[in-house]
């Protein structure tokens, strides 16, 4: 009885555990902001300099960079900035 309700309790929290790094995945994805429906949410600061000559965002807003971006956007792709940013 006792490892039957081990296993039990094992997949449930393996299931939750999966659920909610499916959750915060799609919350930290850039792709999502795209839907017309969350256009409110997509609109993000402009851009304070000229992007011509700086396509590569990682360069001084990476983790160690000039202006380092917020922690929510770790892992987002270089493409993902224009996306939002104007």
């Amino acid at each position: 009885m006792r490892q039957a309700y081990s296993t039990q309790l094992a997949i449930v929290t393996g299931i939750l555990v999966l659920f909610i790094a499916g959750a915060f995945a799609l919350i930290q994805s850039p792709e999502v902001l795209e839907s017309p429906g969350i256009t409110a949410i997509t609109v993000g600061q402009a851009v304070p300099h000229p992007i011509e000559g700086h396509e590569d965002c990682n360069s001084c807003h990476g983790r160690k960079g000039m202006k380092a971006y917020p922690i929510s956007h770790l892992g987002w792709k270089n493409e993902s900035c224009t996306k939002c940013h104007r």
